[in-house]
């Protein structure tokens, strides 16, 4: 329990000058787009607050680290799995890494319409990841590039385009129930009903 506080003390800034921050930015949307839809406001908050919980956990310097790049793939999961009772750093990474481009695949579509599918918002969130983990490596100190960050960040974002296309994918849906079908079959076997007797109707000698 104590590794896992100590691994969100770092967190205090996202709800302290993170959140107050894009409360700001939310409340600038709403003057800007006064009269428009109420919602577009509480969507550029959010959009702004994932931005910057992003660019937080990203751009934070860390002391030093033993192995500056781990290429190896699958290390952060067995790392994880073999993790001792009470251990939860491993985890807290791991789980972190998938959650922490979901939020920007919900929202970025919103604004952006060519993530119109969830293969474009994965490989959006893969070139993110990539360009995250090439930045850390390159220009922030005590970070660690990691293959499985890139794969568990590319993973979050998939869920994020699953969920920002799953009400499209129910709503063109066709919706056939049995009552539907049997109507629909009843009514076409009158129609053809009467379009035989039609038929031999103008076929009977007058």
């Amino acid at each position: 329990m104590q590794q896992a506080l100590v691994a969100f003390d770092g967190f205090m800034p996202v709800v302290t000058v993170l959140l107050p921050l894009s409360v700001a930015v939310g409340t600038a949307s709403a003057v800007a787009r006064r009269g428009s839809d109420p919602r577009e406001p509480l969507l550029d908050a959010a959009l702004a607050y994932s931005l910057l919980c992003v660019g937080y956990l990203v751009f934070l310097p860390q002391p030093p680290a033993a192995e500056p790049v781990r290429p190896s793939l699958g290390k952060d999961v067995a790392m994880a799995l073999t993790a001792g009772p009470g251990d939860l750093a491993p985890w807290v990474q791991l789980v972190g890494n998938v959650l922490l481009l979901l939020p920007l695949a919900v929202l970025v579509p919103q604004r952006l319409p060519w993530f119109d599918s969830v293969v474009k918002i994965a490989f959006g969130g893969l070139l993110l990841s990539v360009s995250i983990e090439l930045t850390q490596f390159l220009a922030i100190p005590g970070r660690v590039a990691a293959t499985d960050d890139v794969v568990c960040n590319t993973i979050g974002a998939a869920v994020g385009g699953i969920l920002v296309r799953l009400p499209h994918w129910l709503g063109s849906r066709p919706q056939h129930s049995a009552h539907g079908r049997a109507g629909q079959t009843v009514w076409t076997l009158i129609a053809k009903i009467e379009q035989e007797r039609g038929v031999l109707s103008e076929q009977r000698p007058r």
